[in-house]
């Protein structure tokens, strides 16, 4: 079940190995996605994961705000693609309007949150609810309605419904997130 950020951090910091798994379960993919949007290749990304994880471990007793521990990953991880980038000199060009800075642009932290959020509500929302809404809006095979119905095993007049009590459920886990109405917009 879900576990607030300082609970886990404070069992992690009382050497609680599932704490440090499930903590590096539900950052992992935040962390890594970003060297991978920067085109770093495999091994390189999974180098930028490593570094970033090691400093998480080593600086996880010394961290101010507990409650934005994504925003540190993100700042973080960018300056080490930053760093690694240099490095290598092989640093794919920055997204359009990214400045090559040591640091993000706010604009870009919020959307990175706001999509870590939502993987990490649709994960909380689980069985048919997040299969539903992953496959119409995250499938980048883009299935058809008979396609989604019949992985479902549902009838396709229900898609409609459904998506309607899922969307109320996944805005209620956002919300215990701490997203609020406008961050969802």
């Amino acid at each position: 079940m879900f576990q607030a950020d300082p609970k886990l951090v404070n069992a992690c910091l009382a050497g609680d190995e599932g704490a440090w798994h499930s903590l590096v379960k539900r950052y992992g993919r935040l962390v890594y996605s970003i060297p991978r949007r920067y085109g770093f290749a495999e091994a390189d990304a999974d180098d930028v994961f490593q570094a970033v994880m090691l400093s998480l471990h080593r600086s996880l007793g010394q961290l101010r705000e507990v409650e934005r521990l994504s925003s540190w990953l993100i700042t973080t991880t960018h300056r080490e693609c930053w760093r690694a980038g240099r490095k290598r000199d092989e640093m794919a060009s920055l997204p359009e309007g990214q400045s090559d800075s040591s640091e993000p642009s706010t604009e870009l932290v919020e959307k990175w949150e706001r999509q870590h959020l939502v993987r990490q509500a649709l994960r909380e929302l689980g069985g048919r609810c997040e299969r539903l809404l992953s496959m119409l809006f995250l499938d980048k095979d883009e299935p058809d309605y008979q396609t989604i119905a019949s992985r479902l095993d549902i009838r396709i007049g229900s898609i409609g419904p459904t998506r309607a009590r899922c969307f109320e459920k996944l805005a209620a886990i956002l919300a215990d997130l701490g997203m609020t109405p406008d961050d969802m917009r």
